[in-house]
């Protein structure tokens, strides 16, 4: 047997923690500080891969380890900042967040504490880098989900491989490297894949591989740690100039991670030299220690102040001002995370069992009782009602009572015992359409279905909006009387792509429909007046552009418009009657729940300035 070097603490290697964690977190305090500063999280990953690694093969060499020894630690040291920062998170989104994002985010926090919240996030709208990501609390918690799903499969892949099948372990690491890489490259080049390749484990276990294989190689002593200051310096500007210079020309993730991946294992397989004797500077190494909790902290602290400081459509720039607050309040937490909850209860005396059901079971039971909480209440509405308003109707696009669903197939509205049949698809869109035309079903004597998912664009083509269309095409073949799409135009009456596809929803729409109706997009405003709303209730002044109503309105109607009635369908505007198109309250409700959805109050005040009007558009 192949005689085993030990482990031994390296100062240095906190240090790279220390330049993985201020990389990610100059990225978010503003893209332009460090380009590529995400990349920190690469890092972390390589580190990670590496010293994990390098105990869970040593004890498996030696015939010491266990499966409950390795996750005691992994808890002792993951978990407790987890579970303070998620609930600190919990509080804050109590009084910050309105209802519908409370309620997100206690979802959130149940897939971080399932450590599968990068799947979760990979099915959301959007992607990492998109503008409304910005504001989500718990985002960042996806790396942690990635590296814990790694440490349950590693052991499992090295016992394997060590114990039952004599194949040489190195050549299985490097393959399984290298295949990860390529799926990596493959579906972050497919737009239809890329969200999910950011967060998904197979195409990031490559990186973490990186370390593994490193830590093989010092384990068994294959290669002496080098201590050429040259290839110490090649690697640290190699580093450099990846962080500077990478931008999103570069296909990510996928074999361009190497860039930074290669780097940060020379620097470990590295020793003595200018560079480690840099990283192992004592303030430097401090930052290292904190690096976990400044990890979990940093990016609340900033989705939070994003999220009550942004009123428009867009990613937004903190004032310099604003970044020093909160910088000062991200080592603030951090110092007392790492000081009062992640340094002493890692070192606390307790084992084996024991140890799992304090340090995993009975916290996460509680921590989960209270985001279920959150989650089964709608994100708890009636903490921001008055007498006069039902935050529930006013803060939100669709009345959560009546269709609970995040994803909704087949939501009945109308006059429901009638055999008269309407079928409603799209996304949002119609969702905050379902209060007036259900309304306006019921006075037609006709039953509605509503098919819809929030984020489904035409173009989209994630699991939850193929089954959604799927939904609705089934429905369809069993014919209806009326067929009603709406979608959100302003982003793409001019993408030639998204018309095509829309000219072949109207046609199928047609096969199997007596009547099909496209829904025009209210006017789309330059501010999110929900948002303007949460400045004024927590006592800041939040500005907002002089006109209310975006200069696109009304030519996306008007585009969308042509195209649908040149094949043969009706095209319905609401608004087409009403003379103050940029009315934004009724006796002090909001008739808008952000920028271009309508507020459940919105869907009746509109519901009551047509009702009256003749002929119903349900009308055949």
């Amino acid at each position: 047997m192949t005689a085993l070097h030990n482990l031994k603490y390296r100062k240095d290697i906190d240090g790279l923690r220390a330049i993985a964690v201020l990389a990610v977190l100059l990225f978010h305090l503003d893209p332009s500080y460090l380009t590529a500063g995400y990349l920190g999280v690469d890092i972390f990953f390589v580190i990670s891969g590496y010293l994990i690694t390098r105990i869970v093969y040593t004890e498996l060499m030696s015939g010491k380890y266990t499966f409950t020894n390795f996750y005691v630690r992994r808890s002792k040291r993951i978990l407790p900042p987890l579970y303070f920062m998620a609930i600190l998170t919990l509080i804050a989104g109590y009084f910050i967040l309105l209802p519908y994002d409370f309620y997100k985010t206690g979802i959130s926090i149940l897939g971080a504490i399932l450590f599968v919240s990068n799947m979760q996030f990979a099915l959301r709208t959007g992607d990492y880098f998109s503008s409304d990501s910005s504001e989500w609390p718990m985002l960042h918690t996806w790396s942690l989900s990635v590296e814990e799903q790694y440490y349950f499969v590693l052991p499992i892949v090295l016992i394997f491989f060590i114990r039952y099948l004599k194949i040489n372990l190195m050549v299985v690491l490097c393959v399984l490297a290298l295949a990860s890489f390529a799926l990596a490259e493959y579906m972050s080049g497919n737009s239809s894949l890329a969200g999910l390749s950011y967060y998904f484990l197979l195409t990031r276990m490559g990186e973490l591989l990186v370390g593994s294989i490193l830590a093989i190689i010092h384990a068994r002593g294959v290669l002496e740690k080098s201590n050429s200051n040259i290839l110490a310096t090649v690697a640290a500007a190699v580093l450099l100039a990846t962080l500077l210079f990478f931008d999103k020309q570069f296909v990510f993730p996928g074999f361009s991670a190497l860039l930074a991946c290669v780097p940060i294992a020379l620097i470990i397989h590295s020793e003595g030299t200018w560079v480690n004797r840099l990283l192992e500077n004592r303030f430097v190494v401090w930052v290292g220690l904190l690096s976990y909790s400044l990890y979990l902290f940093h990016w609340p602290v900033l989705a939070f102040a994003r999220y009550i400081l942004n009123t428009t459509e867009g990613y937004l720039h903190l004032s310099l001002l604003v970044q020093v607050i909160c910088l000062g309040l991200i080592f603030l937490l951090s110092i007392v995370s790492y000081y009062a909850v992640e340094r002493p209860l890692r070192r606390f005396n307790v084992v084996g069992i024991k140890a799992l059901v304090m340090y995993f079971l009975i916290p996460s039971a509680a921590l989960a009782a209270l985001a279920v909480g959150v989650v089964l209440n709608k994100g708890l509405p009636d903490r921001l009602s008055t007498d006069n308003i039902d935050t529930a109707y006013q803060f939100s696009h669709i009345n959560k009572n009546q269709c609970p669903s995040l994803v909704n197939l087949g939501c009945v509205g109308g006059d429901k015992d009638s055999e008269k049949q309407i079928l409603l698809y799209g996304n949002s869109h119609a969702e905050h359409y379902y209060e007036l035309l259900s309304q306006l079903a019921t006075d037609a004597g006709m039953n509605m279905k509503m098919y819809a998912s929030g984020g489904c664009s035409l173009t989209t083509r994630t699991t939850k909006c193929d089954s959604t269309k799927s939904g609705y095409s089934k429905a369809l073949q069993q014919g209806t009387d009326i067929s009603i799409l709406a979608f959100r135009w302003d982003q793409n009456f001019d993408n030639e792509e998204f018309l095509s596809e829309l000219d072949d929803l109207v046609t199928l729409a047609q096969s199997n429909s007596k009547k099909v109706i496209v829904m025009a997009q209210p006017p789309l405003l330059n501010f999110s007046p929900s948002k303007i709303e949460n400045c004024n209730r927590l006592g800041i002044t939040c500005p907002k552009p002089a006109t209310s109503v975006n200069d696109k309105y009304p030519g996306y109607n008007k585009a969308v418009e042509q195209r649908v009635t040149a094949l043969g369908a009706e095209f319905f505007d609401p608004y087409a009657e009403i003379t103050d198109n940029s009315q934004l309250y009724d006796d002090d409700k909001l008739l808008y729940s952000d920028m271009d959805h309508l507020s459940v109050y919105g869907g009746r005040w509109l519901y009551q300035q047509i009702a009256t009007k003749s002929p119903s558009p349900l009308q055949f």
